[in-house]
């Protein structure tokens, strides 16, 4: 596989992110942000077990530290932040790509995306994980005020 593969394997499902096991299609998911992957730990050990790659529309940082804390250690991408290849190299995940960015950018298009925020400077994917259901907690606070 390589990115421009997993591009066209997320059109084709209508995915935001899928998951392979000995190439076999084990997981798709539709939601954005990490929501897949959370979806995805919350699922029995022994459906998540084995060599497991990722194809994702986007991997910041947080996805990333996401994909390392359930095992994952290939990723196919159009779109990776350049922190997220730093972390990557940490853990000796590799990622291919399309697009390298600074950073991602959040949904209103003004600044760094919160959960990419959230891990700044954070190696750990369970130092990690917790600060990212601070900064999902926090924004569903926020969401529900507006």
């Amino acid at each position: 596989m390589n990115a421009g593969l997993a591009k066209e394997l997320l059109e084709q499902h209508g995915a935001a992110c899928i998951i392979l096991r000995n190439d076999e299609i084990i997981f798709t998911h539709v939601g954005i942000g990490v929501k897949p992957l959370i979806a995805f730990m919350e699922k029995p050990l022994e459906e998540r077990s084995g060599s497991l790659v990722l194809v994702d529309k986007v991997i910041g940082k947080a996805a990333l530290l996401m994909a390392v804390k359930l095992g994952i250690k290939n990723i196919y991408t159009p779109l990776v932040s350049e922190e997220a290849l730093d972390a990557a190299g940490v853990h000796g995940v590799t990622i291919e790509a399309l697009e390298t960015v600074p950073y991602i950018i959040n949904r209103t298009n003004d600044g760094k995306c919160p959960l990419e925020q959230s891990v700044t400077g954070i190696y750990d994917p369970e130092a990690a994980f917790v600060k990212i259901k601070q900064a999902i907690s926090e924004l569903m606070k926020k969401a529900v005020t507006l």
